[in-house]
């Protein structure tokens, strides 16, 4: 090799030396109040029409438009307090708040889906109220549609109705069009009428709703009361996903007395309220094929607005305000759960991946380890598990098969006649027998079955020999290719195998059980990070948020993210 080419390579492998020293890039920046979009009303239970009411009072209102990420487009304001948005679909209003897809028994009011637009377009909301208030007696409303605000008349049921209306409406408004029942419009009506107010309909762009009046604002919706603002989607045309707009702090201040009691020391609701911080932030997009980030039950955390908020569990927020639990400079995933009963677990033993941070200690401080029972049958056990897709015979017993070293169960064995077990694992080995149906609950990671016959006692007393159930080998003979050969003890029972002869300890699990059991156990949740009741035994005995968070969380900092 010549000396240019030495140089060369001599330069190169410094500069990897230099770059291998190099520290890593900070970790990226955690806004100290980032914006959250959290689920109210969606899937299943989303809605044909949602109430807003503003809690500060007469001539509030709000601000409507729209959100382009985290940022507001106000398009037109209304001073109306009490509001509902509603799909564009015909819908039937009964009493004042309840709105109905299909005519019911009585009803006072309906809202209709099809309008009559004005071709004249307006260049600002007040253009088109003012134009909006002289058709008043036509039933007139402001209206945003692909961008460009225009005036709507009246409400018809069909386009044959609209139609058949042109003529009168255009000679006072001009020129108009029939429009509506889109699957893209929303409908911003006062409430319990079928007064409309604006409508959206504009290039996809999702209703955004602000309230407006004090400096911190509440609104109520569906008997709860929320900060911050409101988002309308509709998802594929349906019906409408109602989604809290809110900064972190106050969304916390909604999870933090849902989660804990706010009567608990501060130093608990502290570390709680760090731990549904740094959870949140791990768990953003969660529900991103839904339309937000996380959901308002216990899929996420609890959330239902400032209801159960007091002052004392409002101050521990806005105290760890601009913290996090961090792990070399990362936000830590914080999981919590009610109780431990006694130690926490590593979640590797309950879920799937190794955590550094996530790791299983004595719940020293413990002040409540939640002690349960419950029972079950052979039978029961055998339903239940059909119930949830498994092919399932007739079970001859059930045991815990496998404990942690923390002594939580991560194991549980469902014998079968036929000599196949089932054996469910890590968190199934809470969750798989439990059945609101069959009254079945099997709270934590924590307990011992009474009632089993645990094949890890040496004794092969009670057996089946094809579905024939025998308590004891007394009497049994074994019988070779020349006749009977002896007679069967319980501490002489081999097989003869080309390997030579070897014991059948799997006799031993074919033993038939009692066929009742009581699981006996103690804690309640998933055993993984910060036990609630612990967090409120560490608090009461001195120790700060800090020391209950490091207690938890192994080797984590609490501090503002990088």
């Amino acid at each position: 090799m010549n000396k240019r080419k030495k140089s060369i390579l001599s330069f190169f492998l410094a500069l990897l030396l230099l770059v291998s020293w190099l520290p890593a890039p900070p970790a990226r920046a955690v806004a100290a109040d980032p914006t959250l979009r959290i689920g109210l009303y969606y899937g299943t239970n989303a809605l044909p029409a949602a109430n807003l009411q503003n809690v500060t009072g007469y001539g509030s209102g709000y601000r409507l438009g729209y959100f382009s990420g985290d940022q507001f487009t106000s398009l037109l304001e209304t001073s109306t307090v009490e509001i509902t948005v509603v799909k564009d679909k015909q819908l039937y209003i009964n009493g004042e708040k309840d709105y109905y897809d299909v005519a019911p028994a009585s009803y006072h009011t309906v809202i209709r889906p099809y309008h009559l637009q004005t071709s004249r377009t307006f260049s600002s909301a007040s253009e088109a109220q003012n134009f909006a208030q002289s058709l008043s007696s036509l039933g007139a409303f402001p209206a945003y549609v692909n961008g460009s605000y225009v005036v709507r008349i009246g409400q018809y049921s069909s386009t044959s109705e609209a139609q058949a209306a042109q003529s009168a409406v255009s000679a006072q408004a001009g020129s108009v069009n029939v429009c509506g029942y889109s699957e893209s419009c929303y409908t911003v009506t006062k409430t319990g009428t079928n007064t409309i107010l604006f409508e959206l309909d504009s290039g996809g762009n999702y209703l955004g709703i602000q309230p407006m009046g004090a400096s911190k604002t509440q609104t109520w919706f569906k008997g709860f009361k929320y900060y911050g603002a409101f988002e309308y989607k509709r998802m594929q045309g349906n019906d409408l996903t109602v989604i809290n707009v809110v900064g972190l702090t106050d969304y916390v201040k909604g999870v933090v007395p849902y989660e804990m009691s706010a009567s608990w020391p501060a130093e608990a609701l502290k570390a709680q309220a760090l731990c549904a911080k740094s959870y949140s932030m791990n768990s953003l997009g969660k529900h991103s094929s839904q339309g937000f980030d996380l959901c308002n039950s216990t899929d996420c955390q609890v959330y239902q607005g400032t209801n159960a908020a007091t002052a004392a569990s409002d101050s521990a927020v806005d105290a760890v305000y601009g913290q996090y639990i961090l792990y070399d400079g990362q936000v830590a995933q914080a999981y919590y759960h009610a109780s431990s009963g006694g130690a926490t677990e590593d979640v590797e033993n309950i879920w799937t991946s190794y955590v550094p941070y996530l790791r299983g200690v004595e719940d020293t401080y413990l002040t409540n380890p939640i002690n349960w029972s419950a029972t079950f049958t052979n039978e029961t056990v055998a339903a239940i598990l059909r119930s949830k897709g498994y092919s399932v015979g007739n079970v001859t017993n059930v045991y815990v098969s496998h404990t942690t070293s923390h002594g939580n169960v991560d194991s549980l064995t469902v014998e079968q006649e036929s000599g196949e077990d089932l054996v469910f694992s890590k968190s199934s080995a809470r969750s798989i027998l439990n059945s609101s149906a069959y009254g079945v609950s099997i709270l934590s990671h924590r307990y011992t079955i009474s009632g089993s016959s645990d094949p890890g006692s040496g004794s092969v007393d009670g057996f089946t020999i094809n579905g024939q159930p025998f308590s004891s080998l007394s009497g049994m003979y074994a019988i070779g290719s020349g006749g009977i050969i002896g007679s069967v003890s319980s501490g002489s029972l081999s097989a003869i195998t080309g390997s030579g002869t070897v014991s059948i300890p799997s006799l031993q699990k074919a033993r038939a059980s009692s066929g009742t059991y009581t699981v006996t156990g103690t804690g309640n949740g998933h055993h993984i990070g910060l036990s609630q009741w612990g967090a409120n035994g560490m608090a009461n005995a001195g120790f700060s948020y800090e020391d209950i968070i490091k207690f938890y969380f192994t080797g984590v900092q609490v501090g503002p993210a990088a």
